[in-house]
């Protein structure tokens, strides 16, 4: 404990925790107790950080990964659900231009003078067919045919026929190869606002470029798909960003976000995803997005749109589960460390006492007290010494006597009887300082003796603190039952007591403590509960010293695993919590693998979970539920069947079902092993069946069967 020396000048602030700081110097030099106990919540304290700190960063790593996966299927299906509605735009401005009519009249206008009657009638039609199109197209703002020059000869919006527009925003900046489109976002030179325009060229029978047909989309109806809810959390978003201006005052602006819903908010933002996204890349990392906060994003660019799309949330509510495990571990900890630090102190003070008795009786001897005796209180190592220690006394009393029968002698032998006495004496303290060497090894090894067993014992004594607490409930609760009883006897009877007795009533508030009392105790009983429930779920769950073939309970694997999925069932977002029901029949112990077992019930129950959220709409009538039943087939296989109301499968899906890498979920979200591997541990494992009946819109359901009794190899 050299850490407590220090100066006082090292304190010059702070004058009041040198006295402190002494005292527990004193306290840890002087007393063996305190250097026990202080030494083991340093080592007991300084593990559980450590623990939690790991567990922290294995469920961070953990959380990160299904993290990204849920980012990337809301961003593919955003660039999806935006790529078609643009090409859908496209199609249609496509498919208008070259309308037989539309082109005619298109023709007559870029190649014929204006004071010409045929141009007078080609626009009037051309007008009217312009005006009809984007009546029906709520996904267009305006569509008009623009002369090589830039002059506007027909538009749906009448107020801009006869103007110029600038060719610089119908330029080839970005070229869609699969289609003769050209699309643009740019600041409009009229408005100043944010405007994208898909553009096609009007040719003539040899080829050539007359003219362009253009439209603005709607940025609206484009923030509207980027607006739609996704499941990522309270902090999620979803924007899309672009580049606008020259390339000497080129900047990045946000087009589209959740949550902004400005358009015209052209202020320059800037991120590592929305460079990466807008320099054609993609991928996914930790980064600040644009309003400089720590998010967890996936980035990526629309081909052919020079858009950027991000999907983002927020590292804080993405962690948060990894925060609360690794608080939960640290408190568990700490609460264990006290309740052993607690046991430690017992155990400290029964190797003490004995070693003080002793100290005691050997300052009374060096006194020359000689008719003490040390008491013996164990049967050790320590009661021994304290048996030599008082035979070492006796012989003393007969030294002394001895020494003084000599005195009485003849006067000639007081020579030798003195010299006698001095080499007494000498064997005496050669005796002393053995014994003294001896009490310090023996309270060294039953020391660590004592620190062994209880290090030794922390891996498998957990659940006893617990145990205890819980088993004591029962008799606190009866016990405050009893006195709360005799209180409200006693008020009955009692209606007006004595004033000093009704204002200690009135301090200690005895209403609220009637009240409030078997409330403490039943939260208390339900917290040890759930602390044994979570123990013996995941000791039962995992079953690592099990790989052998056992006799096991099957409902208390099936109640480990949903145990495991509870979470799960409770719904996200917008998807209502998922019922369970279960039809236990009566089962015997059945012999098998358990932990394999286990694994199979989990990649069943996780894959019905899924199907389940992907359909979104559930009739009140039929909300998402999972059924799970277990019987007994002709006393010598059970029965496990879960089923579910989800979307059902095909009989194509059906016939692939059980093939290694075959899954229908989507790319990054499943392996395509789950249902191989549990075929492999029932039929192979298990020697039993496992069979899949499923229809279109009717549910699930798989139903397994394994022998009570397995072949012993």
């Amino acid at each position: 404990m050299r850490l407590f020396m220090a100066r006082s000048h090292l304190f010059p602030r702070f004058p009041k925790i040198l006295p402190v700081l002494g005292s527990v110097q004193n306290l840890w030099r002087k007393r063996l107790l305190v250097q026990l106990v202080g030494s083991f919540l340093i080592v007991s304290l300084t593990m559980v950080s450590l623990m939690g700190y790991l567990a922290f960063v294995q469920a961070r790593e953990a959380l990160k990964a299904s993290v990204f996966a849920q980012l990337n299927i809301a961003a593919s299906l955003k660039e999806r659900e935006l790529s078609r509605w643009l090409s859908d735009q496209g199609q249609d401005l496509l498919a208008f231009s070259h309308l037989p009519s539309v082109e005619q009249n298109a023709t007559i206008l870029l190649t014929t003078p204006s004071r010409d009657p045929r141009y007078i009638v080609a626009q009037q039609a051309l007008q009217e067919n312009l005006e009809r199109f984007v009546e029906y197209q709520d996904g267009l703002q305006e569509v008009f045919l623009i002369s090589r020059g830039g002059r506007v000869l027909g538009s749906s919006d009448r107020q801009i026929i006869g103007q110029f527009q600038p060719l610089s925003q119908y330029s080839e900046i970005t070229r869609d190869e699969n289609t003769p489109l050209l699309s643009n976002f740019y600041r409009s030179a009229s408005t100043g606002k944010p405007q994208m325009t898909l553009a096609t060229p009007s040719k003539n029978a040899q080829g050539q470029t007359l003219g362009l047909f253009a439209t603005h989309l709607n940025l609206e109806r484009m923030d509207h798909i980027i607006r739609q809810q996704i499941s990522l959390g309270a902090t999620g978003e979803t924007y899309l960003v672009s580049d606008i201006g020259s390339s000497l005052s080129a900047k990045n602006v946000l087009i589209s976000a959740q949550g902004e819903g400005n358009l015209d908010d052209l202020e320059a933002i800037d991120s590592y995803g929305i460079q990466q996204a807008l320099s054609g890349q993609r991928g996914q990392g930790l980064y600040t997005n644009h309003r400089q906060q720590p998010v967890i994003g996936v980035y990526l660019a629309l081909p052919g749109k020079g858009l950027g799309l991000l999907v983002e949330q927020s590292q804080w509510e993405a962690f948060a589960p990894a925060r609360s495990l690794a608080i939960l571990l640290l408190g568990l900890g700490i609460m264990l460390s006290s309740v052993m630090a607690g046991g430690m102190v017992l155990l400290g003070r029964q190797i003490i006492r004995p070693i003080r008795a002793i100290a005691q009786t050997a300052r009374r001897v060096s006194t020359g007290d000689l008719n003490c005796q040390t008491p013996i209180l164990t049967d050790n190592e320590l009661g021994q010494l304290a048996q030599g220690f008082n035979h070492m006394i006796h012989q003393l009393q007969q030294s002394y006597q001895a020494l003084s029968d000599y005195n009485h002698t003849l006067e000639s032998k007081v020579f030798e009887r003195t010299q006698a006495l001095q080499l007494k004496n000498q064997e005496l303290e050669s005796t002393l300082e053995e014994l003294t060497r001896t009490q310090t090894h023996l309270i060294q090894n039953e020391k660590m003796a004592g620190l062994g067993q209880l290090v030794a014992g922390v891996a498998h004594e957990i659940n006893n603190p617990v145990n205890f607490i819980h088993g004591n409930l029962s008799h606190l609760d009866q016990y405050s039952q009893d006195l709360l009883g005799f209180v409200e006897q006693y008020q009955q009877i009692y209606p007006h007591p004595h004033p000093d007795l009704e204002d200690y009533i009135e301090n200690i508030d005895l209403e609220f403590l009637q009240d409030d009392l078997p409330k403490v105790l039943a939260s208390m009983r339900i917290g040890t509960e759930r602390i044994r429930e979570i123990v013996l779920s995941l000791r039962t769950f995992s079953r690592l010293d099990e790989s052998e073939q056992k006799a096991v309970d099957i409902h208390a694997g099936l109640d480990s695993t949903l145990l495991i999925l509870h979470n799960r069932f409770k719904g996200k977002g917008e998807s209502p919590p998922v019922q369970l029901v279960k039809h236990y029949g009566n089962l015997p112990l059945v012999d098998c693998y358990p932990g394999q077992l286990n694994q199979v019930f989990v990649n069943l129950i996780s894959n019905a979970l899924d199907a389940l959220e992907e359909q979104v709409n559930h009739p009140p009538e039929s909300p998402p539920q999972i059924t799970i039943t277990t019987a007994l087939v002709e006393q010598e296989r059970v029965r496990i069947e879960i089923a579910d109301n989800g979307p059902g499968m095909s009989e194509e899906v059906q016939g692939k079902l059980f093939d290694p890498f075959f899954t229908t979920k989507p790319i990054g979200k499943g392996t395509g092993l789950g249902m191989s591997i549990s075929y492999s541990i029932i039929v192979e494992r298990h020697q039993g069946t496992i069979t899949c009946h499923s229809r279109l819109g009717e549910g699930t359901m798989f139903r397994l069967q394994i022998p009570l009794r397995q072949a012993r190899g």
